[in-house]
């Protein structure tokens, strides 16, 4: 019996992988179809992606980090059908915090001050998605509303201290930006990789990810998480209380998000800067999407989309090709994950809308 369940959960886990991929492909196909109708090179983006996966990887991990983390900060909330689009404001947080504690401390012991700033980055993060959390627990407010006007609110807050609390008095330039950070606080660059903006960031990604699959498949919060997802009223009758299981998954996903931003602020910037940000939080909805909300599959589409925008920046840099091309695959897989799910509701509703119908006509030929 335990083997045959293995195989079906096997069968189901590759069928999932195909479909994926089935996307991409689908995605860069469009993508090449696009390209030859604007008068591009049409295969353009396939090569950037082929050099970023081979001759440029360093380029492709810079990217990717960030976007694992942020798919994992939005599958977590999308699991238990809660949808935190503030990852970018948390993340901003998390960097501003990350920074003032790496002003701070005294000029001591490596790991002992990068986890300090881990974990003020972390608690800044969590802190913050606890605010729309609260308001839909509490006032029934809507969070895809609360968390999206947070991130404003969150990035005017970054801004403000850029330009002025945190501010470089020494700069030589009108750059918004913070003092650099004590070289004891930087997340160290792969060796392998030098010289590149590719970090141990990367290692962090992917233990948090399987942190997170240790949590969804082997603790009590995992199995609270899908069920309250799948049905809240079942989930209250079995003794859950779905408002604490919110609470809980965007203090989590706020302090995955923070952890983006300690790394942006301690491996790539060494500072905190002005619109260091490009749009990880709603990057990761895409790459949550795509891998089906699995922190697992997250590893490896956050790799795709890492290589899709090193693709895309490399294309611009050598070519005539604008790396808008890849907001334009991007999109694609969107529309086409948007169909996926539409489409079986769409098609249920007409056969109910038939039933009732043929229905309606039976009960009129009887009278």
């Amino acid at each position: 019996m335990t083997n045959w369940i293995n195989a079906k959960a096997i069968k189901a886990s590759s069928f999932i992988v195909i479909k994926q991929i089935a996307l991409i492909l689908a995605a860069l196909l469009f993508a090449t179809i696009f390209l030859k109708a604007s008068q591009f090179e049409a295969w353009a983006i396939v090569n950037g992606i082929k050099t970023s996966l081979t001759t440029d990887l360093a380029g492709t991990i810079r990217w990717a980090t960030p976007l694992i983390l942020a798919g994992l900060a939005i599958s977590i909330t999308f699991k238990a059908q809660v949808f935190n689009l503030g990852v970018d404001g948390q993340l901003y947080m998390g960097a501003a915090a990350a920074t003032v504690v790496a002003l701070a401390l005294p000029n001591q012991n490596g790991v002992l001050s990068l986890t300090l700033v881990f974990v003020a980055a972390m608690i800044a993060g969590a802190v913050f998605a606890l605010i729309p959390a609260l308001l839909k627990v509490y006032f029934d407010t809507n969070e895809v509303v609360s968390t999206l006007l947070l991130n404003f609110i969150a990035l005017l807050y970054m801004e403000y201290l850029v330009t002025g609390p945190l501010r470089d008095p020494d700069a030589s330039t009108n750059l918004n930006a913070s003092q650099a950070l004590p070289e004891n606080t930087w997340l160290p660059r792969l060796d392998y990789f030098e010289p590149s903006a590719a970090n141990v960031g990367i290692y962090i990604a992917i233990a948090m990810a399987i942190l997170i699959s240790f949590v969804y498949y082997r603790t009590k919060l995992g199995y609270e998480i899908k069920l309250v997802g799948s049905n809240p009223r079942m989930a209250t009758y079995g003794g859950m209380m779905p408002k604490r299981t919110t609470i809980k998954v965007m203090a989590i996903s706020g302090a995955l998000a923070g952890i983006i931003g300690a790394i942006e602020v301690t491996a790539i910037q060494h500072k905190l800067l002005a619109g260091f940000n490009p749009g990880y939080g709603f990057d990761g909805i895409v790459v949550s999407l795509l891998a089906n909300n699995n922190p697992v599959g997250v590893i490896f589409s956050g790799l795709f989309f890492g290589s899709l925008k090193n693709a895309g920046i490399n294309m611009e840099r050598f070519t005539d090709v604008p790396s808008a091309v890849t907001e334009v695959v991007m999109a694609i897989i969107i529309l086409t994950i948007s169909a996926e799910i539409l489409m079986p509701k769409i098609i249920k509703r007409i056969k109910i809308s038939k039933k009732n119908k043929a229905h309606r006509q039976e009960v009129s030929q009887n009278d």
